[in-house]
C-alpha cells in the first residue's frame, strides 16, 4: 500500500474486531493443538524428554525460514500468504491421530509427531512472517500497547474456560484417545481464525521490480544496523527463555511435585491469565513511557522468579498454590517483556524495509528459541542423571536449566538497556513513580478519568491527582491543561505543582505562562513552577517581575523565593525598594526571606516600621509578613512561628516566658549586666496583655551585650533593634522576634561564632 492510500487511524480501528477475532481464535487453537496437550500427549506415549525438547524447539527453530520467505511475501502480499499458510498449518496436525497406533514403536511415534510438527512449523512461519510486518501497516502507532493488552484480555476467558474443559476431559477419561477431541477442536478453531484475516485492511503485494535475489540482498540493511542487531540478541534470548520454560516448566511440576496431567493443564491456564495481565499492564505503561523501563523491570523480576524455582519441593504445605503462582508469574513477566520487545520493533523498524527487518527478527527468534531449546532438552536430560548438591539443595536438570535461563535473562535485559529509544522513560524514573505518593490511588483515578464525566467530576479527579503525590498521573494532568473547562485547567495547573517535578510536567506548565490575558492561569502556573522549584524556569518567571499586573508581579517574586536562584536576587531587592505596589514589595520581602538575604535586613525593617505605624486594618497582618521574612534570614523561623501561634491562642502567656529565659542568658557577675538582667526580669513579670513599652526598653538595653557577642547574626539583631527605635509600644509579634533573636545571639558561648 502506498503512502497516498495509507488508511487513517479511524479506518484501522474499525477493522480491529477482525484482528481480535483472529488473535483469540489462533491462540485458542494453539492451546488445544500444540500447547500443553501435545507435550503431555508425547510424554504419555513414552517419548524421552530430550526428544520432547526437540519437538518443542521445532516451532521456533523453523522460524529461520522467515528469511527465505521474503520474496514470497513481497510477491503475493502479506494478507493472502498469511491466511493461506495459517489454514494449511492446522491440516498438518492430522497425523497426530495416527500416532497412538504405533505406541509399541516409540521411534515411529516420535517420527509421526516430529513430522507433523515440522509441517505445522513451516505453515506457522509463512503465516507469522507475513502478519508481523503487516501489523505495522494496520496497527495505529499511538495505541499499539493498548491493543496488545486488549488482545490478552479478550483471550483470557477463552483460555480459562478452555483449560478447565480440557482438564476435566483429560482427567475424566482414560486412554490416549482422550486427546483426540482436544486436537480436533483446535484444528477447527484455527481454521476459523485464518478466515478472519481476510477482513483486515492492507496486506497487498508490494510493487517492486526486484528479483528474489535482490529481495534477499535487502537483508544487508538491517544487518548493518548495529542497534537492531543488539535488539535481535535481546529479543531472541528472551524468546529462548519463553520457549524453554513453556515446555520444561510443565514437566518440572509433573515429575518433581507429582501433579497430575489434568491439574497441570488447569494450572497452566494461569499462564494466559498472567499473560493477559502482563500484556495489558505492559501495553498501558508502554504507550505512556516507552518500552525500555517496562521490559527491564519485568526481566529483573523474571530473574528473581527463576532463582526461586529450585527451592520449591513437594513437602511445602502450599506447593499447589506456589505452582499456580509460578504459572501466573511466568505468563505475566515473560509475556509482558515480549510485548515490550514487539512494540519496540514496530516503532523502530523503517516502513520501507519492514519485510527484511522483521523477517530477520522472526528468524533470529527462531534460532534462539528453537535451536537453543533443543540444547535445553539435552541439558535437562544430562543433569537429571548427573545431579549435584549445593548446600541442602539438589541440582538436577531442571534446577540447572532455571539457573542458566536466569543468566540469559540478565544478559537480555542488559543489552535492551543499551538500545536507542527516543523519549523513553528511564528505569529509575519509571520505578520512582511507584515510590512517591500513592500510586494505587493514582492508577485508580487514571482509569476513572477515561470515562464520561461532568465538569465538576473532572475537576474533582484532577484535584485528586494532585493529592496522590504520584507522577503516574502527570500525563492526565497535562492532558487536562487543554480541557474545555477553565476550572479544570486551573485545577490541573495547581495539581501539577503538587507532584514531584518532572521535565515533561515543567514544560507543560511553562506553556501556560504564554497565555496572555488569562491572568488566573498564569498566576497558577507561576505558583506551580515555584512549588516544583524549577530552576530552569527562573528566567521565565523573572520576566513577570516587570508585568503590569501586580498580582503576577507578586506571585513571580514569591515563586523565585521558592526556587532561590541567586541570579535574580538583585531584581527582588530592587522590587523591595522601588515597586509602587505595597503587596509586590511584601512579596519581594517574603522571597528575600526564603533567600536568607542578610543584606536586605535594613530595608525589611524599614518596611515593617512603615506598616506597623499605618492605621489601615490590613497593615498589621502585612507587617507580620516582614517579621517572618526576617525570622527566616536569622534562621529562627520555626521558633518564631511556634511562639507567635501560642501567644495568639493565649495572649500574655508566651512572651513573658521568652523574656525570662532571655534574661537567664545574661551574665550576672558584671554589675551593669546584672542590672540589665534584673530590669528585663522585672519587665517580664509585669508584662501581660497591656503595653509593651517597659519590656521593649529592657530589650533595647541589651544592645551592649549584643554588640559584644561574636555570633554571626549579632549585627543583624542590632540592626533590627536600631531600626525599630521609633516604635514605643511594640506589637507582641515584634517582641517575640526580638526576644528569640537576642537569646540566640547571647546564649552562644564566649569566643565562638555561628555561620
Amino acid at each position: 500500500m502506498t503512502a497516498a492510500s495509507e488508511l487513517t487511524d479511524y479506518a484501522k480501528l474499525r477493522r480491529m474486531p477482525f484482528y481480535y477475532a483472529y488473535s483469540v481464535l489462533t491462540a485458542t487453537a494453539v492451546l488445544c493443538g500444540v500447547g500443553a496437550p501435545l507435550v503431555l500427549f508425547a510424554a504419555e506415549l513414552g517419548i524421552d524428554k530430550d526428544r520432547i525438547g526437540l519437538i518443542g524447539g521445532i516451532l521456533p527453530l523453523f522460524q529461520i525460514l522467515g528469511i527465505a520467505s521474503i520474496p514470497v511475501v513481497l510477491r503475493f502480499g502479506t494478507k493472502r500468504l498469511s491466511a493461506l499458510a495459517l489454514l494449511a498449518r492446522y491440516l498438518f496436525l492430522l497425523p497426530l491421530f495416527a500416532a497412538p497406533m504405533f505406541i509399541d514403536a516409540p521411534n515411529v511415534v516420535f517420527l509421526l509427531i516430529f513430522g507433523a510438527v515440522i509441517c505445522y512449523a513451516i505453515g506457522r512461519t509463512l503465516s507469522e512472517v507475513s502478519v508481523i510486518p503487516w501489523s505495522q501497516e494496520f496497527l495505529p502507532r499511538l495505541v499499539r500497547g493498548q491493543i496488545s493488552g486488549n488482545l490478552a484480555i479478550a483471550y483470557l476467558p477463552v483460555a480459562l474456560i478452555g483449560s478447565l474443559l480440557i482438564q476435566r476431559w483429560l482427567d475424566g477419561q482414560e486412554g490416549i484417545e482422550r486427546f483426540y477431541p482436544v486436537f480436533a477442536f483446535g484444528i477447527i478453531v484455527g481454521i476459523a481464525g485464518a478466515l478472519c484475516l481476510f477482513g483486515m485492511p492492507g496486506g497487498a503485494p508490494r510493487p517492486t521490480t526486484r528479483t528474489a535475489r535482490d529481495a534477499l540482498a535487502q537483508l544487508k540493511v538491517p544487518l548493518r544496523d548495529r542497534n537492531f542487531l543488539a535488539f535481535l540478541y535481546s529479543s531472541g534470548s528472551q524468546f529462548l527463555v519463553h520457549s524453554a520454560l513453556a515446555v520444561f516448566l510443565l514437566l518440572f511440576f509433573r515429575e518433581r511435585l507429582g501433579i497430575s496431567s489434568g491439574q497441570i493443564v488447569l494450572m497452566a491456564a494461569l499462564i494466559p491469565v498472567g499473560s493477559a495481565a502482563g500484556s495489558y499492564a505492559a501495553g498501558w505503561f508502554i504507550d505512556r513511557h516507552g518500552t525500555r523501563a517496562i521490559r527491564i523491570t519485568l526481566q529483573s523480576l523474571q530473574v528473581a522468579m527463576l532463582l526461586g524455582l529450585p527451592f520449591i519441593h513437594p513437602e511445602l504445605p502450599i506447593v499447589e498454590f506456589l505452582a499456580g503462582m509460578v504459572f501466573f508469574l511466568f505468563g505475566f513477566l515473560v509475556q509482558g517483556a515480549m510485548v515490550a520487545g514487539n512494540i519496540y520493533m514496530l516503532n523502530y523498524v523503517p516502513p520501507a524495509d519492514r519485510e527484511s527487518y522483521m523477517a530477520l527478527a522472526y528468524s533470529s527468534d527462531g534460532i534462539f528459541g528453537g535451536g537453543l531449546t533443543v540444547i535445553a532438552g539435552v541439558l535437562v536430560q544430562y543433569f537429571e542423571h548427573n545431579a549435584f548438591v549445593v548446600g541442602t539443595t539438589q541440582f538436577g536438570g531442571y534446577e540447572v536449566l532455571f539457573f542458566v535461563t536466569a543468566l540469559v535473562t540478565i544478559s537480555s535485559a542488559a543489552v535492551f538497556a543499551l538500545l536507542k529509544e527516543e523519549g523513553a522513560t528511564g528505569v529509575r524514573d519509571f520505578l520512582g513513580q511507584f515510590s512517591t505518593g500513592n500510586p494505587l490511588r493514582a492508577l485508580w483515578g487514571i482509569q476513572r478519568s477515561s470515562s464520561f464525566t461532568s465538569e465538576q467530576r473532572r475537576r474533582d479527579l484532577v484535584y485528586g491527582f494532585g493529592g496522590t503525590g504520584s507522577t503516574l498521573a502527570k500525563d492526565e494532568l497535562i492532558s487536562a491543561l487543554s480541557d474545555p473547562s477553565f476550572d479544570v485547567r486551573h485545577e490541573a495547573i495547581r495539581a501539577l505543582g503538587r507532584l514531584p517535578p518532572t521535565p515533561k510536567a515543567i514544560r507543560a506548565v511553562e506553556t501556560i505562562l504564554e497565555y496572555e490575558g488569562l491572568i488566573e492561569l498564569q498566576y497558577a502556573a507561576l505558583d506551580s513552577l515555584g512549588q516544583l522549584q524549577s530552576r530552569p524556569s527562573a528566567g521565565k518567571i523573572a520576566g513577570f517581575l516587570a508585568d503590569a499586573n501586580p498580582l503576577l508581579r507578586s506571585r513571580a517574586a514569591r515563586s523565585l523565593g521558592d526556587i532561590r536562584d541567586e541570579t535574580h536576587l538583585p531584581a527582588l531587592r530592587q522590587m523591595l525598594d522601588e515597586d509602587r505596589d505595597i503587596d509586590c514589595r511584601l512579596a519581594a520581602a517574603s522571597a528575600l526571606g526564603k533567600y536568607r538575604d542578610r543584606d536586605s535586613i535594613p530595608a525589611l525593617v524599614a518596611i515593617y516600621c512603615a506598616q506597623v505605624t499605618d492605621t489601615h486594618a490590613v497593615s498589621e497582618p502585612r507587617s507580620k509578613v516582614v517579621l517572618l521574612a526576617i525570622a527566616k534570614i536569622l534562621g529562627i523561623e520555626e521558633k518564631f512561628a511556634r511562639n507567635w501561634r501560642r501567644e495568639q491562642r493565649m495572649p500574655g502567656y508566651c512572651l513573658p516566658g521568652l523574656l525570662t529565659r532571655l534574661a537567664q542568658n545574661i551574665d550576672s557577675v558584671d554589675t551593669a549586666k546584672r542590672t540589665r538582667r534584673v530590669a528585663l526580669e522585672a519587665a517580664a513579670a509585669e508584662l501581660g496583655t497591656g503595653p509593651t513599652a517597659a519590656s521593649l526598653s529592657a530589650l533595647r538595653a541589651l544592645r551592649p551585650d549584643l554588640a559584644a557577642s561574636r555570633h554571626a547574626d549579632a549585627l543583624l539583631v542590632i540592626a533590627l533593634l536600631d531600626g525599630t527605635t521609633a516604635i514605643d509600644n511594640a506589637h507582641p509579634a515584634l517582641m517575640i522576634l526580638l526576644a528569640i533573636a537576642a537569646r540566640q545571639v547571647l546564649r552562644q558561648p564566649t569566643g565562638s561564632t555561628t555561620k
